[in-house]
């Protein structure tokens, strides 16, 4: 065990950043002065995430936020592998959070005694250790020992340097569920203080769900709740899959003449070394993590991106459309809502597809903002936009298709978001609330023949099938023409529900 004496206190590197108006947090000089290696940019973010995480930030735009700023500063930007690794390690450090937590755990005796930063630097460095085995371990060491250095001096940077060579002494042990086993406090560990660390602690489990909790590193609340829903071997698989590498997936801009060719060469990067990619929805291919092509028919995939022949979309929000059979709507030339837009996705989709999309609300100006962006890489005409509140939409009735993909608990994409992790088990219930308001409000606004797409990227029924049931319990007028969720042994699919309904008349 390495003993730690530094005083618990508030540490000036750990007070990283404070909310701007416009969404950009500002940094401590002390962090942006660190180096640009990959390591110190995912530090960095995850610092930003501590600080921030209350005011809605996120992983993606912490380190959005932090690439941009070393960029700018960086006398010919940043490599792109240097922006790969440094996204690896801070979204696998974060989905890891609480596992690295139990395994540092067991090598440090007073871990809330030292600074909040470098408890973060001491589980980046554990998860290359642990997870990245092409990082040869003694450059993982020399980084990590170094950036402690620079910010704490020689003594911080020596229990750095213990801790992380105590790691690598437990061997493969940390790598089976059984050595999670035994009392520990892991969802304390990154708490900024002793006095935080005592709101933090959680319920207790049975040890065989304690240490699945631990080994998937997810709140333990979760497995009692999957448990309870799915039973015992669906909760083992949507764990699993919640802690694995995402795939990444693109999606084909059907209104293009080469459409079809151009997915069919997707499908054809097989990689040497890894699986093959799978086709999603209709016009989506997934790639497995790692083997997304540099190119496609001689073409660097960047410049397919930018010219709106391509876009990123979630594997799983392509699949969902595709399995509601919303191509319905095209072909009967429906006029369609999308309620609670964001930033366009599903709303583009069936541009591209040929749909008939005239109205995109939402509630978040941030996200309805790039709608506009979005439509003019790709070519779409742009629909009619409105900040609007989907439990109290401006639409008095509507003669068409309305999608609704509602805020969530997100328990369906933790591997893709992994900060959602840290949201508590309160915010379910907030979302319950609002998802049913919505239900209620939009279902009022169905005319006669008239349908609504319910979709959420959560695991959970409260949010799910029982909130449709509710609304058909509450309205019957509605009949249930589809309903859908992600299998739940997929292997790397989000999980997703959806429900489609119809006004009778």
């Amino acid at each position: 065990m390495i003993g730690t004496k530094r005083k618990a206190g508030r540490d000036t590197a750990g007070q990283a950043f404070a909310a701007e108006g416009n969404g950009h947090f500002t940094e401590s000089r002390r962090l942006r002065q660190l180096p640009p290696a990959a390591p110190a940019l995912a530090l960095r973010a995850l610092c930003l995430l501590d600080s921030a995480f209350s005011a809605g930030c996120t992983i993606q735009a912490a380190l959005q936020q932090v690439l941009e700023d070393t960029a700018r500063r960086q006398e010919g930007g940043l490599a792109e592998r240097d922006r790969h690794l440094a996204a690896e390690l801070a979204y696998g450090t974060l989905r890891m959070e609480n596992r690295l937590a139990f395994v540092l755990g067991k090598v440090l005796r007073q871990p809330l005694k030292l600074p909040l930063p470098l408890r973060r630097l001491l589980a980046v460095a554990a998860y290359g250790l642990l997870f990245l085995d092409r990082l040869p371990a003694h450059a993982v060491l020399h980084t990590a020992v170094d950036l402690a250095r620079q910010l704490y001096g020689p003594g911080l940077a020596r229990v750095v340097n213990g801790s992380l060579r105590s790691v690598q002494r437990l061997g493969d042990a940390v790598r089976t569920p059984d050595f999670y086993a035994g009392p520990a406090d892991e969802e304390t560990f990154f708490a900024e203080d002793a006095a935080a660390a005592r709101k933090l602690r959680s319920l207790a489990l049975p040890e065989a769900e304690l240490r699945l909790a631990r080994f998937h590193a997810v709140p333990r609340w979760l497995v009692a709740l999957w448990q309870q829903a799915y039973g015992d071997e669906a909760c083992r698989a949507l764990l699993a899959r919640s802690g694995a590498r995402p795939w990444q997936a693109l999606r084909v801009n059907a209104s293009r003449p080469q459409a079809a060719t151009l997915k069919q060469a997707l499908l054809a990067c097989v990689p040497a070394d890894g699986p093959a990619p799978q086709a999603v929805g209709r016009w989506g291919v997934a790639f497995a993590p790692g083997q997304t092509p540099d190119a496609v028919q001689d073409e660097p995939l960047s410049r397919l991106l930018e010219q709106g022949a391509l876009s990123q979309q979630a594997a799983a929000s392509q699949e969902v459309m595709a399995a509601l059979g919303l191509e319905d709507w095209l072909g009967r030339g429906w006029p369609v809502w999308d309620a609670c837009a964001g930033y366009g996705g599903k709303s583009v989709q069936l541009l591209e597809q040929g749909g008939d999309v005239r109205l995109c609300t939402d509630r978040s100006f941030s996200r309805l903002r790039q709608v506009p962006g979005h439509c003019r890489r790709l070519g779409l005409a742009l629909p009619h936009l409105a900040l609007a509140d989907a439990s109290r939409p401006p639409v008095v009735r509507w003669q068409g298709g309305i999608i609704a993909d509602v805020p969530c608990s997100g328990l369906g994409v933790l591997a893709r978001r992994p900060d959602l992790r840290r949201r508590p088990r309160t915010a379910l219930a907030e979302h319950a609330d609002l998802q049913r308001a919505i239900l209620k409000a939009l279902a009022a606004r169905l005319e006669p023949g008239a349908e609504l797409a319910y979709i959420t990227c959560t695991l959970h029924p409260l949010e799910n099938e029982q909130a449709v049931d509710w609304l058909l319990a509450e309205d019957s007028g509605l009949e249930r023409l589809v309903q859908w969720q992600t299998p739940h042994d997929h292997p790397w699919l989000e999980g997703m529900f959806a429900a489609r309904l119809r006004r009778r008349g």
